[in-house]
Order: structure tokens, then sequence, then C-alpha cells
């Protein structure tokens, strides 16, 4: 086993991907393990990986006890920082101390003033891990809601980016953007901690049903605009491989999944300038637009908007997933342009 140097603080900040419902805390116990090789009794242990709601004191915690430790102090302090933002949001947003005791509570928050600008809020370890699976639960329900409204809009003819700018203009009315499905290393994740709870279901499970399924909704709606306009031996340009825009991070993007399902019928040629070394092969983006029929916006990068589609006479239709393009993309152009969330029968 690899050896770590001796502290007064560890801090555990390492994945904890989804295993049937439930946090996998592989990398959690074996940090727990080197931790365990070092540890000085009143040493301090922080967890900031995000864990299921009883997995700090039936599952962490034992696993220093089991051992013999004694004195520790333990907090939770989920982390609260977006990829593409994360030095500034460590040290400006507001942070959850969840100790295991108030000495512990008290400790670590300690620690934590000395570099987080935000407010801190103390309580235990329980809710803690609770509040952060609540946090991503609510913008992923939000998003599903959003999804679904797009669909009902294509059903209806209406544009339903339209619609919710209009909606959000009430005064308690926050609806979230639809898109082509929800990735990152939280919100598709987390919700299912919470799920596994409740085994006869709820509406957490449906919510990620509806999220998980726009990429098939996503491929259905093209192909449905490609045999329309007799496009159905096309070269597909995907446009868009990272979750979400300006940034390289690919961890459960829904791209990964469109293109797959694309892959089977079509020759598909992906680009996206932020991410290096995933096992899709990217192309340059001028290729994409010299030689595919058919482009697909998945992921909104700003550099995308500079795109004019009348330089491309081979591009015969655009799907937009992310209501990015406007007239300016699309002026002088032959090509068609759909939306998702946007009825049209043209």
């Amino acid at each position: 086993m690899e050896k770590i140097e001796p502290a007064e603080v560890y801090i555990i900040a390492v994945p904890t991907p989804q295993d049937d419902g439930e946090a996998d805390l592989i990398y959690v116990l074996q940090a727990v393990d080197f931790i365990i090789s070092v540890y000085r009794p009143g040493d301090a242990i922080v967890v900031e990986s995000t864990v299921g709601p009883l997995d700090c004191k039936k599952r962490i915690i034992p696993a220093f006890k089991k051992v013999g430790l004694k004195d520790f102090k333990f907090a939770h302090c989920p982390e609260r920082a977006i990829p593409g933002n994360t030095l500034y949001e460590m040290v400006n947003n507001d942070r959850i101390v969840g100790g295991v005791t108030i000495a512990s509570t008290k400790y670590v928050s300690n620690l934590y003033s000395s570099f987080v600008k935000g407010k801190l809020f103390l309580t235990d370890e329980t809710t803690a891990a609770t509040v952060k699976l609540m946090e991503n639960t609510y913008r992923d329900v939000n998003i599903a809601l959003a999804n679904e409204f797009s669909i009902i809009a294509e059903k209806i003819g209406l544009d339903v980016w339209k619609a919710i700018e209009l909606a959000n203009k009430h005064p308690r009315v926050n609806i979230l953007q639809p898109g082509p499905g929800v990735g990152g290393h939280c919100i598709p994740i987390d919700p299912w901690f919470l799920s596994k709870i409740l085994k006869e279901g709820g509406l957490i499970k449906v919510v990620r049903n509806i999220n998980d399924g726009m990429a098939n909704h996503i491929v259905s709606r093209l192909k449905h605009f490609m045999k329309k306009h007799k496009l159905v031996k096309s070269t597909i340009g995907i446009l868009g491989y990272a979750y979400k825009k300006n940034v390289g991070d690919c961890r459960e993007t829904p791209a990964e999944k469109i293109i797959e399902l694309l892959s089977k019928n079509y020759k598909v040629l992906v680009n996206d300038p932020f991410v290096k070394g995933e096992a899709v092969t990217m192309e340059k983006i001028e290729r994409i637009l010299k030689v595919s029929s058919v482009i697909v916006l998945i992921t909104d990068h700003d550099l995308y908007k500079n795109i004019l589609f009348r330089k491309y006479s081979n591009v015969k239709l655009v799907f937009d997933t992310r209501n990015l393009f406007t007239k300016i993309n699309m002026e002088r152009s032959k090509a068609l342009l759909y939306k998702l969330g946007v009825g049209s029968d043209n």
C-alpha cells in the first residue's frame, strides 16, 4: 500500500461512483486505510466526497473505529464547486460543516474559515450529506421538468425556449433550460443515493428516467427530420462532447449515448476543442462542417456561436439541442434549422 505523510488534518476528496443506487465507497475506504496507517490521536478527518445520507455514520466512521482509533475529529463538508470555476467557488461559496461531535464541528469550521469567504453553516454529518444530495436532486428535477416541457412543446407546435422565458417572468418561478440530457459527476448520480432509500419508487426515479431518456428522444427526433428531408444516408457532424459548455469534462455526458445510437446507422464525426484523451476521435471543426450534411449541436460552447452556415453548402440540416444558433448563424444558408423543444413540421 502506498503511504502518505502524517498530518493534523486529512481531507478525503475522491470519486464516489453510483453502484446500484448507492455510493461506491471503494476510493473513500482506500483513503481511510491510508489515514489509519499514519493516524495520531487527535487528528481530524474531513470527507468532502459526496456520499449517501448514512454512509458517514454507518460505513466510514466505523472503518476507523474497527481498528481501535479513538479521539479523532470527524466532519463531512460536501464540496460545492463547479468545473471551470472550481478554485473561485472553493473560496467564495457557502459551505456546510457536519461534525460528528460539537468539538469536531467547531474544529473543522475554524479550519475552513481560514480560506472560505462564504458563510459556514454548522450541522451534523447525516444532515450535511443529505443536503448535498437534495441540492443536486432539486436541479435534476427542474431540468427534467424543462425537458418534459420541451417534448410537449414539440407536440403542440410552440417554442419552449420562449415559453420558459415568459414563465420565468413570474416572481416565484425559475424553470431551467432543457437539453440533450444531464451530465457531470453530480446531478446524474447523486439523486440515486436518495432514491435508493425509497424502495417503492418515487419522483426521483421518474426524473432520472426522463433526463436519461433525452438521448433517445434526440436521436428519434433527428431521424424523423432526416427521413423527412431525404438525408438518411448523410454523414452527421456532432458539435460538442463535454457535458457542459466551455469545459472539457465528459463525465456522464449525454453525448456519449447519442453518438453510440447514431453510429449504428450513420457515419458520425465529432468535434470538441475542449476535450482531450477521450475514446472518441475528435475531428477539426472545419472538416466536420465541410463534409457533413447534418449537424447536431450537443454542447453549447461559445465558440460555436461564430459558425456561419452559409459558408458550407453541403450542410442541409442543423439540429440544435441547446438553443444556441440564431438567425445570424443561418443567414443566407440553405440549411434547415430545427431545435429541441420547438414544434415544427416544415
